[in-house]
């Protein structure tokens, strides 16, 4: 079945959806982005804990060599403050001993050694012990502090390369926690896309749904238009065929009505001829005419005798004539009951609507139509009884012919039905002469 009907895609449904599915994605997405933003402050807290611990760890690295260095240093000036020490003692010793009137001086004297060569090689080697003693504390001085310089550059060395192995390791734990976060931010990142495809997903099939639902709706709407449509012109053909049905009973009725005027004014002129001719004869010789008298006298009566038997027919076809057209009268209104309750039916009240199962329009058309079209049978070959029924033998099978192909014109039956109830009809008389007279030349068209 072709569809006319458009889809409303400004239906609050189809908004609704839009709406749910723009909060779920909204709170999705505020939820994963919080998760997101701790991630990136705690691995940032965690690296910021790294640099703060190796910074402590250089802090106490350089204080513990600046202390190594200052030990050394204090070494070294004590080392020359012994050379200083030293320095000077020799000196003193050496002006004690050159001393011209010290104790040594006084000892040459006495032993008559003064101003000798003796005397002069004393002052000489004294000296000379003196040099030797400045030379050897300048030299034990001179190594000392480079055995100290040394100790300070090995100090400041391995200070290097302790915080080397310090920012080493601290670059080492950031990078590890830089890519730890990396990932996890990462993951965050494609559940986050996940989620956000699941709600697609999700919202895709709800407006599919509703999209669906939304056609199932229109395509019932579009049914039940239909058939309010097919039942209002089936309503019409009932409605003609009741006219023309009655139409054709009053002119039955009028006819029949006029025939039986028609014949009795007969019988009335053939009594009034009768009563005419036995007067006539009575006046002449009732005698000699005796006989012819009583002949017509007889006739006369079985004339009457037939009018009676005649009229008490007619009564009786006119009662039967009443009582077919009363019940064909009761089967239209119930007919008629029975279409408005369907019409009413499918024009008020919408068809449910069930998502689980598949709506087939076409099968329910087809179905319907299938209705109809027996609805239609019968009630036309209801009315073609009563009208054989009724209608006088020779204008029965001309009147049926004449109805079938007014049903005909209107649709209500097809030409194979019309010709069915025909043949039944004339069956059922047995081949009478009305019947068969009537439609030899006629059929159905």
């Amino acid at each position: 079945m072709a569809t006319n009907y458009k889809v409303n895609y400004d239906d609050k449904r189809f908004q609704q959806v839009e709406a749910d599915k723009s909060l779920a994605v909204n709170e999705m997405n505020n939820t994963y982005n919080e998760m997101i933003g701790q991630t990136d402050q705690f691995y940032q807290d965690q690296i910021n804990a790294s640099k703060d611990y190796a910074q402590q760890q250089q802090d106490l690295q350089n204080q513990n060599t600046q202390f190594t260095i200052d030990t050394i240093n204090q070494q070294k000036e004590q080392a020359e403050k012994d050379y200083t020490k030293e320095q000077s003692g020799a000196y003193v010793d050496w002006q004690k001993q050159s001393n011209q009137y010290g104790a040594n001086a006084e000892t040459m004297a006495s032993q008559g050694l003064q101003n000798t060569g003796y005397s002069e090689s004393s002052q000489v080697s004294m000296y000379n012990q003196y040099q030797s003693r400045v030379a050897s504390a300048r030299e034990s001085f001179s190594k000392a502090v480079l055995n100290y310089d040394n100790s300070i550059k090995e100090a400041q060395l391995a200070n290097n390369s302790k915080l080397a192995e310090i920012a080493y390791n601290a670059l080492q734990t950031q990078l590890e926690l830089s890519l730890q976060g990396f990932q996890y931010k990462n993951n965050l990142l494609l559940e986050q896309l996940n989620a956000k495809q699941e709600l697609e997903n999700t919202y895709h099939a709800r407006y599919q749904d509703v999209l669906n639902q939304i056609n199932t709706e229109n395509s019932m709407a579009e049914q039940v238009r239909q058939y309010n449509e097919s039942l209002a012109e089936e309503k019409r053909q009932f409605a003609q065929n009741y006219a023309l049905q009655k139409e054709q009973f009053t002119e039955q009725k009028r006819q029949y009505e006029q025939e039986y005027k028609l014949q009795v004014q007969k019988y009335n002129e053939d009594i009034r001829q009768f009563n005419t001719q036995i007067a006539y004869y009575k006046e002449k010789d009732a005698k000699e005419y005796a006989y012819k008298i009583k002949q017509l006298e007889e006739q006369k009566a079985q004339r009457q005798q037939e009018q009676k038997q005649w009229e008490k027919e007619y009564k009786l076809k006119e009662k039967q004539m009443s009582q077919e057209q009363s019940r064909w009268e009761k089967e239209y209104a119930l007919a008629k009951k029975k279409a408005s309750s369907s019409g009413s039916s499918g024009v008020t009240k919408q068809p449910s609507i069930d998502k689980d199962k598949d709506v087939t329009i076409d099968k329910d058309n087809n179905n319907n139509n299938k209705n109809q079209t027996s609805r239609g049978y019968v009630q036309t070959k209801n009315q073609a009884r009563a009208i054989y029924s009724t209608v006088p033998a020779r204008n029965k099978t001309s009147a049926v012919e004449s109805y079938l192909a007014q049903a005909r014109a209107n649709n209500t039956i097809t030409k194979s039905e019309a010709e069915k109830i025909l043949k039944e009809l004339t069956n059922k008389a047995g081949g009478g002469s009305g019947a068969s007279g009537s439609s030899k030349g006629g059929g159905i068209r």
